[in-house]
């Protein structure tokens, strides 16, 4: 009877072996469903940060593609603008010459043009000095109107002479008067277009330039074959532009000049002056005024 409690004892004991051992494989097994699934995880991470590497490696990459485009772009900038100023020295420089040459065209035609004028001026001097000489009378009865006479006053060239005289010498006030005397009293002597051409240039040179453009638009109405038209119509333009009144009017006496005269030293004149009319610089706006009117 003593015996079975002792194999009793050891059926517990064995049993519980036999529990212990089974506990453990369950045990075994869950760690190692766990290091399996661990080690998924880790082959997830290494693959995650394998991609990271690889985008950072493209990043970088491109960060020094972009680098050196930037530079590039840098060293492509400073070629432009050296290249700009370079251009704009050259453009300086070729207005600079510009300048020069169109003031001494201006400088030229105006001596060319006083030179022509003085010719003419002389060559008809000297045909009214001929025409007053055969004009003076001969015999006594024909000597007693004193007032008709050559020696009661000035002759018609004097007068013109001693204004042109007083033109010359800058005098305009007495150039006025001595021109406009001529006038008066020779409407259509031998320079009669000279005279009134040059008390324009007189009233034009005392910037009174309204007056200067009627008697312009004399010459032009009243001697339209005149060697002088090129110089009037130029002239004429030139006052409605310095009156600020009809600048469509100032053009076409403008245009007219290299169109009907292209030889001409006005025609040169002219066209530079239209460039500048039609550059893009705002132009002022015009004030109202009546037309300049030909007497």
């Amino acid at each position: 009877m003593r015996a079975r409690p002792a194999a009793a004892l050891a059926a517990c004991a064995a049993a519980a072996c036999l529990c212990g051992c089974v506990a453990t494989q369950k045990d075994i097994l869950d760690l190692s469903a766990q290091t399996d699934s661990l080690t998924v995880q880790m082959q997830a991470l290494r693959k995650s940060l394998n991609t990271m590497q690889s985008n950072q490696a493209d990043l970088a990459v491109k960060l020094d593609q972009m680098r050196t485009d930037v530079g590039v772009l840098n060293e492509t900038l400073k070629d432009n603008q050296a290249s700009n100023s370079r251009l704009a020295a050259k453009m300086d420089d070729l207005a600079s010459v510009m300048t020069s040459k169109v003031a001494s065209l201006g400088e030229t035609l105006s001596n060319n043009q006083k030179k022509l004028v003085e010719q003419r001026e002389e060559d008809r001097r000297l045909a009214q000095e001929e025409r007053d000489r055969k004009a003076a009378p001969t015999e006594p009865e024909e000597e007693a109107p004193k007032t008709e006479e050559p020696s009661a006053g000035p002759t018609p060239s004097q007068i013109y002479q001693s204004a042109l005289v007083q033109f010359n010498q800058k005098k305009y006030d007495l150039a006025a008067q001595g021109f406009s005397l001529y006038l008066q009293k020779y409407p259509k002597g031998e320079v009669a277009d000279l005279a009134t051409y040059h008390l324009a240039g007189a009233l034009f040179a005392r910037k009174e330039y309204e007056e200067a453009a009627r008697q312009y638009a004399v010459v032009l109405d009243r001697f339209p074959k005149s060697d002088l038209t090129p110089a009037t119509r130029l002239k004429y333009a030139q006052c409605l532009l310095e009156l600020k009144v009809h600048p469509d009017e100032a053009q076409r006496y403008l245009q007219s000049i290299p169109e009907d005269f292209p030889n001409s030293p006005e025609a040169k004149v002219a066209a530079q002056t239209l460039r500048k009319l039609e550059s893009p610089k705002a132009q002022p706006p015009a004030r109202k005024s009546s037309s300049p009117k030909k007497r």
